[in-house]
């Protein structure tokens, strides 16, 4: 789904998303890389209509994390985490 918004291959895009839902009707990913590829290729409207399909299954996207190693030490960070230790946001 990925490779179809870089190439801006939206008929692409919603087979792969719909044979995925067919094995996996609970994926999110799917959902979310085929809002992604509409939104790449300005079709707002497909994008809301994806979205709100995925909102009225009670799906969610998974939050954004990563992590870094520091003189042996490994910080994880989530997106919007204001728990950790050096952080800097108020």
């Amino acid at each position: 789904l990925g490779a179809c918004r870089i190439h801006s291959d939206i008929e692409s895009a919603k087979h792969v998303a719909e044979y995925i839902l067919e094995l996996e009707p609970q994926n999110a990913t799917a959902f979310v890389l085929l809002s992604n590829a509409y939104a790449a290729a300005s079709k707002w409207d497909d994008k809301e209509k994806v979205r709100k399909l995925m909102d009225g299954r009670g799906l969610t996207k998974q939050l954004g994390c990563t992590w870094i190693e520091v003189k042996n030490q490994v910080h994880f960070f989530v997106m919007d985490d204001t728990l950790h230790p050096n952080n800097r946001i108020p």
